[in-house]
C-alpha cells in the first residue's frame, strides 16, 4: 500500500465519518482496529471493515471509524484509539482476529489489558484466528 493509498483511505474515512455526523446515534459506540501490512490489497482491507461494521451492528454497536496501524511493530495507531476511548467515553473495540494487535499472545494480552484497565473497553474479534 503506497503512502498515497493510505491518504486516500484515511480520506474516505474520515468523508464516510462526516455524512454520519448529522444522525442521532443511539446504539453504544466502538471503534475498530486493523493492523494494515503494506501488501495487503485495498480491496481487502475495504472488505474487512464492511465485516466489521456488520459484525459490530449485529452486536447493538455503533463503529464510529477505524484506526489503522501500518507499519510493522507500531503502536501508534493503539495510543491513539486508548486516547479516542477515554474522550468519547467509549468502550467497545472491535478487530478481525487478535492477530491484529500482535503475532505475540503476550503481546495481544497486555494489550487488551491497557485496553481494559485505561479505557474499560471490550474487545470484540469477527474470529478467533488469522
Amino acid at each position: 500500500m503506497t503512502v498515497q493509498t493510505i491518504e486516500r483511505s484515511r480520506a474516505a474515512v474520515r468523508r464516510a465519518d462526516a455524512e454520519r455526523e448529522d444522525q442521532q446515534i443511539t446504539q453504544p459506540l466502538a471503534y475498530g482496529y486493523l493492523r494494515v501490512p503494506c501488501d495487503v490489497p485495498d480491496q481487502k482491507v475495504r472488505r474487512l471493515e464492511q465485516a466489521l461494521r456488520a459484525f459490530a451492528a449485529l452486536q447493538g454497536l455503533y463503529l464510529v471509524t477505524f484506526f489503522f496501524e501500518f507499519d510493522c511493530g507500531s503502536q501508534e495507531a493503539f495510543g491513539e484509539l486508548l486516547t479516542e476511548l477515554g474522550r468519547a467515553e467509549a468502550h467497545y473495540v472491535v478487530i478481525p482476529s487478535l492477530r491484529h494487535f500482535a503475532r505475540s499472545v503476550l503481546l495481544q494480552n497486555q494489550m487488551l489489558t491497557r485496553l481494559e484497565h485505561e479505557a474499560a473497553a471490550e474487545v470484540l474479534a469477527l474470529r478467533e484466528t488469522a
